[in-house]
């Protein structure tokens, strides 16, 4: 009974404000005495009936004398009256009201505030016998209603981040000298940039060279994320983050909002989310992601990729990626990365379809250095090809190595004389739309479909340009062997040919050029001509050594000429001039 009245007694004198300052500054003082700290509290207060204890005002001071932590109030347990006198500070649950929690770097200065306070707990020199390193534990913690701010005057926008409406739960907290632990089980908060964690949970731990999130949930409103997250540095490093400090993460099939990345990094469309799987390494201006495997609608993504200067605007940015499968579509992409794919993409690329694409490619924000196989619904193809110019994609310039299979390129250059092919060409030049199309050639087309006729063995050197060639052809095709040099122009409102050939042999019905059953031309031809069909054709041809064979008989012919023209739109003439021959026909 004595021993009751006398704890009711002493919590009532404890619970005066004198005796709760004196208290408050005798806790403390053993603390920053032996560490050389600034901790101040107002109040402590101490029931010694439950050994529940209230401070009140606690103010933990940088060295610049500005502000580190702040708490309003903090209640607790105390586990040892007699640690605590000695500045080992063991707590059971604690709860916090108020925390401000303010991180910061000076002008001109590498460390943080808190290195600096740390270094205070532990200067990493050996201690003298018997003296113990800074303790501090708490069995539960629960913080309210408090913010979080990391500043940088170093930085253009000083306030780097900044953390309101943060709350946390946490088990089993431990601060031992420089060390920081605690298995984080609830935590959210409103950053300043509008992202909101509704949920965060990880075993955590902080060192002088490593902060470690394992076993790390986050939850926002439109996200989950699922993995570990390890930053390993020297203190030094946090001066130049992005390019110093080291991270090494790993997801899985977690769920990613292009919403809320957008609120950081503004290049993604707007209601996309994807699922994901992937390991990262580096530092965030030079980044690995690997063993990615993102699906976004229709779009799957599977393969390797290094990311350069991602968030430095000052210098260019760069892709290297190893794709082992990327499927998607023009329309696909655009609406993923409408500001990356909307400027950078040939706009002709949406005749692809859904397509898919394995192998190598380094991207840069002007070019494009790939070798990549690509699947699509008008052929495949593989390409090994340098591409410049991305600012004017559609007349982007290019050069390297094509090869086109079962490619209905009729479809892809919106040509109706042209159909499937199969070729291989060295390209040099520029424009993917027909209208800016200028390219040098130099290959072979396996085959190519013409005017409802499919040719073989064709070899190419030359320029394309529109719907133009001006160069060489050899075919050996099985009803077209000819040597041919020259200009075919195969405009959609009239064809233009000014060219010379030796035609060996050149089936012209087989060819659909004519209607007859029998109609086999061989000869050297030279030609300069306009028109799209036998009854507009204007211009001349000229017929060397000829032999022409149609289902009456054949004929030979050692030189002649033919010339068209109108003399009015009703009326066509045509000229056949040979050195013993003269004949004018007229058509109506």
């Amino acid at each position: 009974m004595v021993l009751l009245l006398t704890c009711v007694l002493g919590t009532i004198v404890l619970s005066l404000p004198i005796v709760q300052t004196t208290l408050a500054k005798y806790a403390t003082d053993s603390i920053n005495e032996e560490f050389g700290t600034h901790i101040n509290v107002e109040r402590l207060r101490v029931s010694l009936i439950s050994w529940d204890t209230s401070l009140k005002g606690v103010f933990v001071e940088d060295y610049k004398q500005d502000t580190l932590f702040y708490i309003n109030e903090l209640k607790t347990s105390i586990v040892s009256i007699g640690n605590l006198a000695k500045g080992r500070l063991e707590f059971g649950d604690i709860e916090i009201d108020e925390l401000h929690f303010k991180l910061k770097t000076y002008y001109g200065e590498q460390e943080t505030n808190i290195n600096v306070f740390v270094d205070k707990l532990d200067d990493g020199k050996p201690r003298a016998p018997g003296t113990p390193p800074f303790f501090f534990s708490s069995s539960f913690v629960d913080i309210e209603n408090s913010r979080f701010q990391y500043i940088d005057e170093n930085l253009e926008n000083e306030e780097a981040l900044h953390f309101k409406n943060l709350k946390i739960q946490a088990n089993d907290f431990q601060i031992l000298g420089p060390e920081v632990t605690a298995d984080i089980d609830k935590m959210s908060f409103f950053s300043k940039r509008g992202i909101q964690v509704e949920n965060l949970k990880t075993d955590f731990k902080y060192t002088k060279e490593q902060m470690r999130f394992d076993s790390l949930q986050i939850k926002t409103p439109l996200s989950e994320l699922d993995g570990n997250i390890v930053f390993n540095y020297n203190r030094e490093d946090f001066q130049d983050f992005l390019n110093k400090v080291n991270l090494v993460a790993d997801f899985q099939e977690s769920t990613v909002s292009f919403d809320e990345i957008n609120l950081i990094y503004n290049e993604f469309g707007q209601g996309k989310t994807a699922t994901l799987t992937t390991n990262l390494s580096g530092v965030l201006n030079d980044l690995n992601i690997n063993n990615l495997f993102l699906v976004s609608d229709n779009t799957g993504i599977r393969g390797d990729f290094n990311f350069k200067h991602l968030f430095n605007k000052q210098k260019s940015f760069i892709l290297d990626a190893n794709m082992r499968n990327v499927t998607s579509s023009y329309y696909q992409l655009n609406a993923l990365l409408p500001n990356f794919i909307g400027n950078s993409l040939p706009s002709t690329f949406s005749k692809l379809g859904q397509f898919t694409i394995r192998g190598e490619a380094l991207v840069t924000d002007s070019s494009i250095d790939a070798k990549v196989n690509l699947n699509t619904a008008v052929g495949d193809s593989y390409s090994d090809i340098v591409l410049s110019n991305f600012n004017n994609i559609d007349n982007a310039t290019y050069t390297g190595f094509i090869s086109l299979i079962d490619f209905d390129l009729g479809n892809f250059v919106n040509s109706k004389s042209l159909g499937k092919t199969n070729l291989d060409f060295n390209v040099e030049g520029q424009g993917f739309v027909t209208e800016k199309l200028n390219t040098e050639v130099i290959g072979q087309i396996y085959s190519i479909e013409f005017n409802n006729y499919n040719y073989q063995d064709i070899k190419v050197s030359g320029i394309l340009k529109e719907q133009l060639f001006d160069g060489s052809l050899t075919s050996n095709d099985e009803n077209l062997k000819f040597n041919f040099k020259g200009l075919a122009d195969f405009g959609e409102e009239s064809n233009n040919f000014n060219f010379k050939a030796s035609v060996d042999y050149a089936d012209l019905r087989k060819l659909n050029f004519i209607n007859d059953s029998v109609s086999i031309f061989k000869g050297d031809v030279s030609m300069n001509i306009r028109g799209n069909t036998l009854d507009n054709i204007v211009g001349d041809v000229n017929f060397t050594k000829t032999n022409f064979q149609n289902k009456n008989d054949t004929y030979y012919f050692e030189d002649f000429t033919i010339t068209s023209t109108f003399e009015s739109d009703s009326i066509r003439v045509v000229d056949i001039n040979s050195p013993r021959y003269h004949y004018r026909i007229y058509e109506r």
